[in-house]
């Protein structure tokens, strides 16, 4: 598909997105950049790989009444969870893009789940409320498992090691964890920041495991 062609189909999603609420007003040229990559470089199949996070993390939060995700996410969100895979997808490489595509959808689920337990626990504090930044509980660690397991499938239909998308979308999903913590640490860190590079690791860890 001509790359123009791919972008502006794209858009029209994300315009689309916008009306029904999954994306914040302004956000559809962000979901433009990193669909139409993604259908220019991986062909229909890929597209629907991607569909299939942004469906799964909008139903998560309209699910949760407490989620901040609620009235759609911004274009930031947008680049920082879709941009890495949709860039390795570009340069070559469908095991990093899905690797990295697990990461989102596994810390997406995580968070949502997570935010909804009685209680959770952080590294630096101890038990917490739940949806305290960078803490953890068990319906959200089990719900981290089940986001990156949903990307085996597509694994299997893009022909690409199962194994690697899996692993890397946990690495990826654990390391945004670890990551959080820097965003209560450091001025300027922000929690773009951190889905940026944990959805980064999670392609790196998927190419170096395929």
């Amino acid at each position: 598909m001509p790359l123009l062609l791919a972008l502006l189909l794209a858009l029209g999603v994300g315009l689309l997105a916008e009306r029904l609420g999954w994306l914040r007003p302004g956000a559809a040229w962000a979901a433009g950049w990193v669909g139409g990559l993604t259908l220019w470089a991986g062909g229909v199949l890929a597209g629907l790989a991607l569909l299939f996070f942004v469906l799964l993390g909008s139903l998560a939060s309209r699910f949760n009444p407490t989620s901040r995700d609620r009235r759609g996410r911004g274009a930031g969100q947008v680049l920082a969870n879709g941009l890495p895979a949709a860039l390795g997808l570009a340069l070559g490489a469908p095991v990093f893009f899905l690797g990295a595509l697990a990461a989102a959808t596994a810390d997406t689920l995580a968070t949502e789940v997570g935010s909804r337990a009685r209680w959770a626990w952080h590294l630096g504090k101890g038990r917490v409320p739940s949806g305290t930044n960078a803490a953890v509980s068990l319906p959200g660690t089990l719900a981290l498992g089940v986001g990156a397991l949903l990307f085996a499938p597509w694994a299997a239909w893009l022909e690409v090691p199962v194994g690697a998308v899996v692993w890397g979308g946990l690495a990826g999903a654990l390391a945004d964890t670890l990551l959080g913590l820097a965003e209560d640490r450091l001025k300027g860190w922000s929690n773009d920041l951190t889905n940026l590079l944990a959805t980064t690791l999670g392609g790196v860890v998927a190419w170096g495991l395929a």
